[in-house]
């Protein structure tokens, strides 16, 4: 951080919140004084508090959110105090996209871009937070919580509150415990639909899909869910020669996931698989036509895959 008076932070809302926190601390500003403003707050008001010293001499700091909505009003007039910024103020602009006065900001003061961390580069960054939080989390713990809860940081930095609560400090998270903190049930048993339709073993897989129909899971939405699976297979299928790490780089998976689809994949020929995909184009017109019921024209469409009959 410098010590300019004013800052453009952009892009992933919870590292922006981050961001603040460390401004705060460096800028050594008065809590007291602290003001925070949506972008769409009259123009007067955002000069005022820009303009207001803090009543304890400390440095005022100014947040300003949803800088990417600022209206021609509200960008004129912070353009305006930008030509000659206070010395006791420092204003912090929060955007997740360009603002009208991004150029002005560059001139005088710090743009701080954060994007979200995806992929491998998400796992680093879970394991970082465990290590705020105090506790040890393994590749396949914050895999696992990935699958569970999305790549959304807030909701991540929460589990992660959660699992030091539960576990203690210097506990060790993996995905066992992921699990049991975070369970996906309904999701577990689509994928041992799925992954029964890629290992080939019929009669698992029609028990699993069954099950799932029984529970009132949709027919289209699970014919969703295995046409994604089947086009996943097909694209790793041209990788699994490779070996699980290839897989794993095209289809951009965890490793322990990457092996899994590639033993799936190799269980196929490709042409089988092409041929699963034309199963599932003419499954989603009976679905939708005078097939008997959704629920037959998917059970057929399974059997035709795995046995990779007409």
């Amino acid at each position: 951080m410098s010590t300019a008076g004013c800052y453009l932070v952009s892009g992933e809302p919870f590292l922006a919140d981050e961001a603040l926190d460390r401004i705060r601390q460096e800028q050594d500003t008065d809590p007291l004084a602290e003001i925070s403003l949506t972008a769409d707050a009259p123009a007067s008001e955002l000069l005022e508090a820009v303009g207001t010293a803090s009543l304890l001499g400390g440095r005022r700091l100014v947040v300003i959110r949803d800088g990417q909505d600022l209206k021609k009003e509200q960008a004129e007039a912070l353009l305006r105090y930008l030509e000659t910024p206070s010395p006791d103020t420092i204003l912090v602009l929060i955007a997740t996209a360009k603002t009208k006065v991004d150029a002005a900001v560059k001139k005088v003061g710090t743009v701080i871009a954060l994007e979200a961390p995806k992929g491998r580069k998400l796992v680093g960054w879970l394991k970082q937070q465990a290590v705020r939080h105090e506790i040890k989390l393994d590749d396949r713990g914050a895999w696992a919580l990935v699958d569970s809860l999305g790549s959304e940081l807030r909701s991540l930095d929460s589990a992660l509150r959660q699992l030091a609560t539960a576990h203690g400090r210097g506990g060790a998270i993996g995905s066992k415990e992921v699990r049991r903190s975070f369970p996906r049930s309904a999701d577990e048993r689509t994928f041992a639909f799925t992954d029964a339709v890629g290992e080939r073993r019929l009669p698992a897989a029609m028990t699993s899909l069954r099950r799932l129909l029984e529970q009132g899971d949709e027919p289209l939405a699970l014919f969703g869910v295995l046409n994604a699976h089947l086009r996943r297979l097909l694209r790793a299928r041209r990788y699994a020669g490779e070996g699980a790490r290839a897989v794993g780089e095209a289809l951009a998976m965890p490793e322990w996931r990457a092996e899994r689809m590639t033993k799936q994949a190799l269980s196929y020929r490709e042409e089988e698989l092409v041929h699963a995909m034309s199963v599932m184009s003419e499954t989603d017109v009976d679905m939708k036509g005078e097939f008997p019921s959704p629920e037959a024209a998917l059970e057929r469409a399974v059997i035709r895959i795995i046995t990779a009959s007409d």
